[in-house]
């Protein structure tokens, strides 16, 4: 009877360790085929930063599209090139949009990517009721 309590005992563990695979992939959007990197966005009074985790993705490897109101951030992160004891970093491609509550500046984003921090600042556009100051 002991060994067959060890083996349900086994069981019990694999499907734990499944479920939080499972939800681990789930959390990073790596079972809907690709990642969801952490951002913030912040409001900075004529202009927004957005800060987004993408440790691992190169300069090369990011892509920015302004349209409106909208910001997206589209890259891709590789895999190492080596035998992988573990792997539980998600690679693959990723892309964010993010709707801005105001209308910004076209043309206007600058980006840098450092120590894995991508910050992508954008300026408003003002709007008709908005003068300028004096």
């Amino acid at each position: 009877m002991s060994i067959e309590h060890f083996d349900t005992f086994e069981r019990l563990q694999t499907i734990r360790q499944q479920l939080d695979e499972l939800t681990r992939r789930f959390s990073t959007g790596e079972a809907f085929g690709g990642w969801i990197p952490s951002l913030d966005v912040l409001d900075e009074g004529s202009q927004y930063r957005i800060i987004m985790d993408i440790p691992g993705v190169k300069n090369q490897d990011l892509e920015l599209l302004e349209e409106g109101s909208t910001i997206t951030l589209a890259g891709v992160r590789y895999a190492p090139e080596a035998n992988h004891i573990q792997q539980e970093r998600p690679i693959g491609q990723f892309r964010r949009s993010i709707d801005l509550p105001l209308p910004i500046v076209a043309g206007s984003a600058q980006a840098s990517l450092k120590s894995g921090v991508l910050e992508v600042v954008v300026k408003k556009a003002r709007s008709k009721g908005q003068k300028g100051k004096k």
